[in-house]
């Protein structure tokens, strides 16, 4: 993986990349600035230290990301903004249900969500059976009242909700598929750095088996 950036992302910059790595043209800097929601001083700071490693290429219409160089950047220097520590919670139900059932509680109480690893990658590009996934949210969830209790850590975990300050990591950029049968899913991204965040051989072979699926176009564009 890349290892020339030397501090850890804030929210604004991995926007940006994720922005970059989903586009299919050419982004201007002001293209850039409005999906983001960052300056356009900011964009351009961003995309020469984007240069400096060879990840973005500017032409006569814009910018374009050379995508798995971009890939391995945000792997190795994006970090969630998160408003306190991830909570781990734990359910019997099928992981499936369990998302449900998760998301279900999150529209009573207002809270908007996007599920990532492990659930969206097996969605996406099916390899490993799910056993643990991350929920982003934008206010603390206290699942008790939909039929969870709180672990101890990951290791005894189903679900982890992480309350996040950043509210681009709430919903994929287009053309991304940005839901599944009602389910909000998680930048795709996203779902490849929370795969390694997680950990496993398995889940670094379902990380690759994505980032694959989505340098090769295999992510169709969806609702």
């Amino acid at each position: 993986m890349a290892t020339t950036a030397t501090r850890r992302w804030g929210a604004g910059t991995s926007a940006l990349v994720r922005a970059l790595i989903a586009a299919t043209r050419p982004v201007t800097q002001v293209e850039l600035a409005t999906l983001v929601g960052v300056s356009q001083p900011r964009v351009s700071q961003v995309l020469g230290r984007l240069r400096k490693s060879s990840a973005v290429t500017p032409t006569t219409d814009g910018y374009v990301g050379r995508r798995k160089q971009l890939v391995d950047l945000y792997v190795d220097n994006h970090r969630p903004a998160l408003v306190s520590a991830e909570v781990p919670w734990y359910s019997l139900r099928p992981m499936r249900e369990q998302i449900d059932q998760l998301f279900a509680h999150a529209n009573s109480t207002g809270t908007r969500v996007a599920v990532s690893a492990d659930l969206a990658p097996d969605l996406l590009a099916p390899w490993r059976h799910p056993t643990l996934t991350i929920v982003y949210a934008d206010d603390a969830l206290d699942l008790t009242a939909a039929g969870f209790v709180q672990a101890e850590g990951r290791v005894d975990a189903t679900v982890i909700v992480r309350h996040t300050s950043d509210t681009t990591l709430l919903a994929a950029f287009e053309p991304w598929r940005r839901s599944i049968d009602g389910l909000p899913l998680a930048d795709p991204v996203q779902q490849i750095w929370d795969l390694h965040d997680l950990g496993g051989a398995d889940r670094v072979e379902a990380a690759d088996r994505l980032t694959r699926a989505l340098l090769d176009g295999k992510l169709k564009a969806g609702s």
